[in-house]
Protein backbone atom coordinates (compact mmCIF):
# COMPACT_ATOMS: atom_id res chain seq x y z
CA UNK A 1 0.00 0.00 0.00
CA UNK A 2 1.01 3.32 -0.88
CA UNK A 3 1.36 6.24 1.83
CA UNK A 4 1.16 9.68 1.91
CA UNK A 5 2.72 11.27 4.02
CA UNK A 6 6.17 13.19 4.54
CA UNK A 7 8.92 10.52 4.77
CA UNK A 8 10.04 10.57 8.57
CA UNK A 9 10.83 9.38 11.78
CA UNK A 10 11.30 9.99 15.19
CA UNK A 11 15.09 10.89 15.33
CA UNK A 12 14.72 12.89 11.85
CA UNK A 13 11.44 14.37 13.77
CA UNK A 14 14.05 15.03 16.99
CA UNK A 15 16.44 16.86 14.77
CA UNK A 16 13.91 19.32 12.41
CA UNK A 17 12.59 20.00 16.38
CA UNK A 18 16.13 20.90 17.58
CA UNK A 19 16.85 23.42 14.88
CA UNK A 20 13.41 25.06 14.75
CA UNK A 21 12.56 24.92 18.89
CA UNK A 22 16.02 24.34 20.36
CA UNK A 23 17.86 21.66 22.45
CA UNK A 24 15.27 21.79 25.25
CA UNK A 25 13.03 19.41 23.43
CA UNK A 26 12.36 16.31 25.29
CA UNK A 27 10.01 13.47 25.25
CA UNK A 28 9.41 13.16 21.27
CA UNK A 29 7.13 10.44 20.66
CA UNK A 30 4.62 10.07 16.99
CA UNK A 31 1.06 10.34 17.05
CA UNK A 32 -0.81 8.11 14.52
CA UNK A 33 -3.31 10.89 13.00
CA UNK A 34 -4.43 11.39 9.74
CA UNK A 35 -3.26 9.80 6.03
CA UNK A 36 -1.72 12.98 4.45
CA UNK A 37 0.39 14.10 8.08
CA UNK A 38 3.26 12.96 10.42
CA UNK A 39 2.81 13.77 13.87
CA UNK A 40 4.93 13.86 16.58
CA UNK A 41 3.84 15.16 20.18
CA UNK A 42 6.95 16.54 22.30
CA UNK A 43 8.03 18.67 25.63
CA UNK A 44 9.99 22.21 25.53
CA UNK A 45 10.39 24.01 28.97
CA UNK A 46 7.87 21.85 30.03
CA UNK A 47 5.24 22.48 27.86
CA UNK A 48 3.45 19.78 25.67
CA UNK A 49 3.05 20.76 22.28
CA UNK A 50 2.48 19.20 18.83
CA UNK A 51 4.21 18.99 15.39
CA UNK A 52 2.98 18.27 12.00
CA UNK A 53 4.93 17.81 9.66
CA UNK A 54 3.30 17.63 5.69
CA UNK A 55 4.28 17.64 1.95
CA UNK A 56 1.63 20.81 1.10
CA UNK A 57 2.72 24.07 3.17
CA UNK A 58 -0.72 25.90 2.22
CA UNK A 59 -2.90 23.96 4.18
CA UNK A 60 -0.70 24.65 7.14
CA UNK A 61 -0.64 27.96 6.54
CA UNK A 62 -4.68 27.44 6.38
CA UNK A 63 -4.81 25.85 9.69
CA UNK A 64 -2.82 28.85 11.29
CA UNK A 65 -5.24 30.79 9.99
CA UNK A 66 -8.72 28.97 11.25
CA UNK A 67 -6.66 29.15 14.79
CA UNK A 68 -6.33 33.08 14.78
CA UNK A 69 -9.21 33.79 13.34
CA UNK A 70 -11.79 31.80 15.88
CA UNK A 71 -10.12 29.92 18.39
CA UNK A 72 -11.12 32.15 20.63
CA UNK A 73 -14.63 31.63 19.83
CA UNK A 74 -15.44 29.19 22.41
CA UNK A 75 -14.67 25.55 20.63
CA UNK A 76 -11.66 23.73 22.22
CA UNK A 77 -9.68 24.11 19.72
CA UNK A 78 -5.86 24.20 20.26
CA UNK A 79 -3.62 27.29 19.00
CA UNK A 80 -1.25 27.10 16.34
CA UNK A 81 1.84 28.59 17.42
CA UNK A 82 4.00 28.87 14.48
CA UNK A 83 4.14 27.24 10.57
CA UNK A 84 7.09 27.36 8.97
CA UNK A 85 9.83 25.63 6.49
CA UNK A 86 13.15 23.69 8.55
CA UNK A 87 15.18 22.26 5.08
CA UNK A 88 12.42 20.06 2.88
CA UNK A 89 9.83 19.89 6.09
CA UNK A 90 6.74 22.25 5.98
CA UNK A 91 5.81 21.83 9.28
CA UNK A 92 3.22 23.30 12.57
CA UNK A 93 3.56 23.57 16.05
CA UNK A 94 0.46 23.74 18.20
CA UNK A 95 -0.48 23.34 22.00
CA UNK A 96 -1.49 19.95 22.71
CA UNK A 97 -4.44 19.63 24.09
CA UNK A 98 -5.53 17.58 27.60
CA UNK A 99 -7.13 14.55 27.03
CA UNK A 100 -6.77 11.14 24.83
CA UNK A 101 -8.32 10.52 21.48
CA UNK A 102 -12.40 9.80 21.23
CA UNK A 103 -11.96 7.00 18.95
CA UNK A 104 -9.05 5.02 21.85
CA UNK A 105 -11.82 5.04 24.12
CA UNK A 106 -14.22 2.43 25.57
CA UNK A 107 -17.57 2.35 24.31
CA UNK A 108 -19.68 3.49 27.21
CA UNK A 109 -17.00 5.83 27.60
CA UNK A 110 -17.48 7.25 24.30
CA UNK A 111 -21.32 7.80 24.85
CA UNK A 112 -20.20 9.36 27.87
CA UNK A 113 -19.03 12.95 26.19
CA UNK A 114 -21.63 12.37 23.37
CA UNK A 115 -23.57 15.27 25.68
CA UNK A 116 -20.50 17.64 25.84
CA UNK A 117 -19.91 17.12 22.16
CA UNK A 118 -23.44 18.22 20.74
CA UNK A 119 -22.73 20.97 23.04
CA UNK A 120 -19.34 21.80 21.02
CA UNK A 121 -20.73 21.20 17.63
CA UNK A 122 -23.28 24.16 18.16
CA UNK A 123 -20.76 26.06 19.79
CA UNK A 124 -18.87 25.46 16.31
CA UNK A 125 -22.26 26.04 14.25
CA UNK A 126 -22.82 29.57 16.02
CA UNK A 127 -19.27 30.55 15.10
CA UNK A 128 -19.90 33.79 12.43
CA UNK A 129 -17.42 33.73 9.54
CA UNK A 130 -18.10 36.95 8.25
CA UNK A 131 -16.30 39.21 6.75
CA UNK A 132 -14.66 36.07 4.48
CA UNK A 133 -16.86 35.54 1.36
CA UNK A 134 -17.14 32.22 -0.26
CA UNK A 135 -17.86 28.49 -0.03
CA UNK A 136 -15.58 25.56 -0.23
CA UNK A 137 -12.04 25.13 1.22
CA UNK A 138 -11.18 28.33 3.51
CA UNK A 139 -7.84 29.41 2.42
CA UNK A 140 -4.98 31.11 4.49
CA UNK A 141 -6.48 34.11 3.76
CA UNK A 142 -9.60 33.40 4.61
CA UNK A 143 -11.99 33.66 1.53
CA UNK A 144 -13.68 30.46 -0.63
CA UNK A 145 -13.37 30.26 -4.12
CA UNK A 146 -17.15 29.05 -4.98
CA UNK A 147 -20.23 30.85 -5.13
CA UNK A 148 -22.55 28.06 -3.97
CA UNK A 149 -22.02 24.91 -1.58
CA UNK A 150 -22.65 22.45 -4.72
CA UNK A 151 -20.83 24.03 -7.06
CA UNK A 152 -18.06 23.26 -5.06
CA UNK A 153 -18.90 19.85 -3.85
CA UNK A 154 -18.96 18.85 -7.22
CA UNK A 155 -16.00 20.30 -8.49
CA UNK A 156 -14.27 18.17 -6.19
CA UNK A 157 -14.79 15.59 -8.53
CA UNK A 158 -14.06 17.15 -11.90
CA UNK A 159 -12.20 15.48 -14.24
CA UNK A 160 -9.57 17.90 -14.19
CA UNK A 161 -8.20 18.35 -10.99
CA UNK A 162 -4.40 20.03 -9.36
CA UNK A 163 -2.59 18.80 -6.72
CA UNK A 164 -3.32 15.25 -4.95
CA UNK A 165 -6.00 14.02 -7.00
CA UNK A 166 -4.50 15.21 -10.65
CA UNK A 167 -5.39 12.63 -13.27
CA UNK A 168 -7.40 11.22 -11.08
CA UNK A 169 -9.73 9.62 -13.56
CA UNK A 170 -7.31 6.97 -14.66
CA UNK A 171 -7.59 5.23 -11.53
CA UNK A 172 -10.66 3.45 -13.20
CA UNK A 173 -8.44 1.55 -15.66
CA UNK A 174 -4.79 1.17 -13.28
CA UNK A 175 -7.01 0.30 -10.31
CA UNK A 176 -9.77 -1.23 -8.75
CA UNK A 177 -11.86 2.05 -8.64
CA UNK A 178 -14.84 0.81 -10.79
CA UNK A 179 -16.58 3.42 -12.76
CA UNK A 180 -20.01 2.07 -12.69
CA UNK A 181 -20.02 2.01 -8.74
CA UNK A 182 -18.96 5.09 -8.66
CA UNK A 183 -21.74 6.48 -10.94
CA UNK A 184 -24.24 5.04 -9.24
CA UNK A 185 -23.06 6.21 -5.66
CA UNK A 186 -22.41 9.97 -7.82
CA UNK A 187 -25.69 9.74 -9.44
CA UNK A 188 -27.62 9.20 -6.03
CA UNK A 189 -25.64 12.08 -4.30
CA UNK A 190 -26.42 14.61 -6.75
CA UNK A 191 -30.03 14.17 -5.91
CA UNK A 192 -29.61 15.39 -2.55
CA UNK A 193 -26.67 17.56 -2.50
CA UNK A 194 -29.39 20.34 -3.04
CA UNK A 195 -30.57 20.65 -0.35
CA UNK A 196 -28.28 22.33 1.74
CA UNK A 197 -29.12 26.11 3.20
CA UNK A 198 -27.74 29.74 1.47
CA UNK A 199 -26.43 30.49 4.61
CA UNK A 200 -22.76 29.30 5.40
CA UNK A 201 -20.73 27.75 8.11
CA UNK A 202 -17.39 26.90 9.12
CA UNK A 203 -17.48 23.18 9.01
CA UNK A 204 -14.76 21.30 10.23
CA UNK A 205 -14.78 18.95 6.87
CA UNK A 206 -12.98 15.94 8.68
CA UNK A 207 -15.65 15.16 12.03
CA UNK A 208 -14.78 11.86 13.40
CA UNK A 209 -13.79 11.07 16.63
CA UNK A 210 -10.25 10.09 15.70
CA UNK A 211 -10.32 14.32 15.71
CA UNK A 212 -11.22 14.77 19.15
CA UNK A 213 -9.63 14.49 22.39
CA UNK A 214 -11.58 14.15 25.76
CA UNK A 215 -11.34 13.79 29.43
CA UNK A 216 -14.16 12.88 32.04
CA UNK A 217 -16.87 13.17 29.45
CA UNK A 218 -16.09 16.35 28.60
CA UNK A 219 -14.37 16.91 24.65
CA UNK A 220 -10.77 19.00 25.28
CA UNK A 221 -9.41 19.73 21.57
CA UNK A 222 -11.05 19.34 17.83
CA UNK A 223 -7.71 18.65 16.36
CA UNK A 224 -6.59 18.91 12.36
CA UNK A 225 -8.64 21.67 10.39
CA UNK A 226 -7.00 21.23 7.57
CA UNK A 227 -9.98 20.35 5.46
CA UNK A 228 -12.15 23.22 6.93
CA UNK A 229 -14.37 24.69 4.52
CA UNK A 230 -17.37 27.49 4.41
CA UNK A 231 -20.51 25.46 3.90
CA UNK A 232 -23.00 23.09 5.01
CA UNK A 233 -22.63 22.37 8.96
CA UNK A 234 -24.70 19.08 7.65
CA UNK A 235 -21.13 17.69 6.36
CA UNK A 236 -19.74 17.50 10.25
CA UNK A 237 -22.75 15.58 11.11
CA UNK A 238 -22.28 12.83 8.39
CA UNK A 239 -18.78 12.47 7.93
CA UNK A 240 -19.37 11.35 12.06
CA UNK A 241 -22.17 9.12 11.08
CA UNK A 242 -20.78 7.61 8.19
CA UNK A 243 -17.91 5.92 9.88
CA UNK A 244 -19.21 5.89 13.75
CA UNK A 245 -23.07 5.28 12.91
CA UNK A 246 -24.19 4.03 16.16
CA UNK A 247 -23.22 6.76 17.97
CA UNK A 248 -26.11 8.34 15.97
CA UNK A 249 -25.17 11.79 16.90
CA UNK A 250 -26.69 13.74 13.84
CA UNK A 251 -30.00 12.42 16.02
CA UNK A 252 -28.95 13.94 19.29
CA UNK A 253 -28.17 17.02 17.61
CA UNK A 254 -31.61 17.14 16.18
CA UNK A 255 -33.16 16.45 19.23
CA UNK A 256 -31.53 18.72 21.15
CA UNK A 257 -32.06 21.63 18.52
CA UNK A 258 -35.54 20.89 18.70
CA UNK A 259 -36.37 21.52 22.18
CA UNK A 260 -34.53 24.46 21.54
CA UNK A 261 -36.90 25.76 19.25
CA UNK A 262 -34.36 25.15 16.10
CA UNK A 263 -35.06 22.38 13.13
CA UNK A 264 -33.24 21.29 10.38
CA UNK A 265 -35.12 21.03 7.13
CA UNK A 266 -34.13 18.16 4.79
CA UNK A 267 -31.91 16.52 7.69
CA UNK A 268 -32.73 12.98 6.03
CA UNK A 269 -31.19 13.79 2.63
CA UNK A 270 -28.98 16.39 3.59
CA UNK A 271 -27.48 13.74 6.00
CA UNK A 272 -27.55 11.14 3.22
CA UNK A 273 -25.98 12.81 0.22
CA UNK A 274 -22.99 14.08 2.35
CA UNK A 275 -22.07 10.66 3.37
CA UNK A 276 -22.35 9.37 -0.59
CA UNK A 277 -19.66 12.02 -1.23
CA UNK A 278 -17.62 11.23 2.11
CA UNK A 279 -17.72 7.34 1.08
CA UNK A 280 -17.20 8.39 -3.01
CA UNK A 281 -13.99 10.24 -2.19
CA UNK A 282 -12.76 7.36 0.43
CA UNK A 283 -13.90 4.83 -2.63
CA UNK A 284 -11.17 7.44 -4.64
CA UNK A 285 -8.78 7.57 -2.31
CA UNK A 286 -8.38 3.73 -1.04
CA UNK A 287 -8.08 3.25 -4.93
CA UNK A 288 -5.02 5.33 -5.10
CA UNK A 289 -3.47 3.80 -2.19
CA UNK A 290 -4.23 0.18 -3.24
CA UNK A 291 -5.85 -0.59 -0.25
CA UNK A 292 -8.84 -3.10 -1.28
CA UNK A 293 -10.34 -3.95 2.12
CA UNK A 294 -11.01 -0.69 2.67
CA UNK A 295 -12.50 0.04 -0.30
CA UNK A 296 -14.29 -2.70 -0.23
CA UNK A 297 -15.81 -2.19 3.10
CA UNK A 298 -16.67 1.50 2.39
CA UNK A 299 -18.46 0.71 -0.85
CA UNK A 300 -21.05 -2.27 1.06
CA UNK A 301 -21.18 0.64 3.12
CA UNK A 302 -22.20 2.69 1.03
CA UNK A 303 -24.41 0.15 -1.00
CA UNK A 304 -26.25 -0.57 2.30
CA UNK A 305 -27.24 2.92 2.87
CA UNK A 306 -28.63 3.40 -0.31
CA UNK A 307 -30.54 0.51 0.33
CA UNK A 308 -32.10 2.05 3.26
CA UNK A 309 -32.98 5.16 1.55
CA UNK A 310 -34.80 3.14 -1.00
Amino acid sequence: MRSFKPEMNTEAALGYLRQIEGEAVADVTPIDMGELSKVYSYTKDGKERVIHFKNDPETLKKVKFISDQYASCGVPMPRILAVGTCGNAHYSIAEKAAGTPVISQAGPDIRGVLPDLVRQFTRLNQIGVEPFSGFGWVRPSGEASFDTWAEFLVSLFDEEQEGFYQGWTSLFESSFLEKDVFERIYAAMMERIGHAPEERYLVHGDFHFGNMLARDQAITGIVDWEMAMYGDFMFDLAVLHLWAPKAQFPQRVREVWAEEGRSIPYFEERLLGYQLFKGLDGLRFYAKKGDKPAYDFTKNHLFALLEQAE
